[in-house]
């Protein structure tokens, strides 16, 4: 494991520990590079390798007594404390120093286990009857919370995990956990999410990566759950609302399990079965190959609930305009999708022709 040090909080801890002891300290990796020290060290350097690569516990070199900080049973750094007049007593001083870096390091790989293992939990890569065990070890606190799926087009850069981590990653209690390159998952406290408007708080998600990442996502989720063993579930379910929106309701940023209407069903159906729909309603028009034009025209209307008038308005067109390209539609198709059956059966043809494409099948 590698472990991001923050050289300025090496500093402190080391900065206390000299205005306790009156000894100086310096922590170098086993490669002899500098992380933290109260003194320079320019000299020294040039030891740490080969004490690294030995076999002594200690060692006394130049007025410095060197300690190894092991983690996991493997030296990751070497920590030098200076020798005062009584050496017995300098290398309790600096075994004390070493508790306390040894304690820093191990406080960065918390949160890290921490995060794997919900991406595990999520997975459902832990049995279910184990997680409660594992939530206990790590002091996850079971509590309400939703799961937010957060969908980029391309792999998701630093700057947007940034972005999201600082906007919405409020408390100890929320936890943000990278999954493949495309999706990241927010497992936010239900606590914090205003009047419990679960919709409108993914809103936000997708109105603050596009304004202050400047990035286009998309959001899935699912009901709250009570416990991490339910969180594996939840993950099915964002992602199965993901999956369905970005095909059928393309328009959109925002999918809620439980709303996912006919495109549930769409989802679920074979291809042969796709096919034999679109031939029965479109005929030789099964293609669906319209221009963006007719395209923007017939979901403006959709918009409108078939309201020619306003439909128009929107489109800053006269209504005898939007009738003719209406018109020529019906010719096309064979459907006046001025009326609700000939709309709706419109409508379910698009959205079998992008599950149709989604499954590649297209003839």
């Amino acid at each position: 494991m590698e472990y991001i040090v923050s050289a300025k909080r090496v500093e402190r801890i080391l900065g206390d520990m000299r205005e306790a002891s009156k000894r100086e300290y310096l922590l170098f990796s086993v490669d002899g590079e500098l992380i933290a020290g109260t003194v320079s060290a320019e000299e020294t350097s040039e030891t740490i390798v080969p004490f690294a690569s030995s076999l002594a516990e200690t060692q006394v070199q130049q007025g410095w007594i060197y300690f190894r900080v092991e983690l996991q049973g493997e030296t990751k750094f070497v920590l030098l404390c200076s020798r005062g007049s009584e050496t017995d007593q300098s290398y309790v001083i600096g075994k004390m120093a070493l508790c306390h870096v040894r304690n820093y390091m191990l406080s960065l790989q918390e949160p890290e286990n921490r995060i794997n293992a919900l991406r595990q939990i999520i997975n459902g890569e832990i049995p279910r009857e184990k997680v409660a065990e594992k939530c206990h070890q790590l002091q996850l606190k079971p509590g309400k919370y939703v799961l937010y799926v957060i969908h980029t087009k391309s792999e998701a850069d630093s700057v947007m995990l940034e972005t999201l981590k600082n906007l919405f990653v409020n408390s100890y209690q929320d936890f943000m956990v990278e999954m493949d390159g495309t999706k990241t998952i927010l497992i936010k406290n239900a606590v914090d999410i205003p009047g419990e408007n679960y919709e409108q708080y993914a809103r936000a998600i997708v109105d603050n990566m596009q304004s202050e990442a400047m990035i286009n996502v998309w959001v899935g989720y699912g009901d709250p759950v009570e416990s991490f063993e339910q969180m594996h579930r939840a993950y099915k379910h964002a992602g199965t609302a993901l999956d369905i929106g970005i095909v059928y309701y393309g328009t959109e940023r925002v999918f809620y399990y439980q709303k996912l209407g006919i495109g549930r069903l769409i989802y679920k159906l074979p291809a042969d079965l796709c096919e034999m729909f679109l031939k029965e309603v479109l005929g030789e028009n099964m293609e669906l190959d319209l221009d963006e034009e007719t395209l923007a025209t017939i979901n403006k209307l959709f918009e409108n609930n078939l309201n020619i008038s306003e439909t128009a308005r929107q489109l800053y067109i006269h209504r005898n305009t939007l009738v003719y390209r209406l018109e020529r539609i019906e010719k096309k198709l064979g459907l006046d999708i001025r009326s609700f059956e000939d709309a709706m059966l419109f409508k379910i043809a698009m959205m079998v022709r992008a599950h149709l494409d989604e499954l590649n099948v297209v003839k």
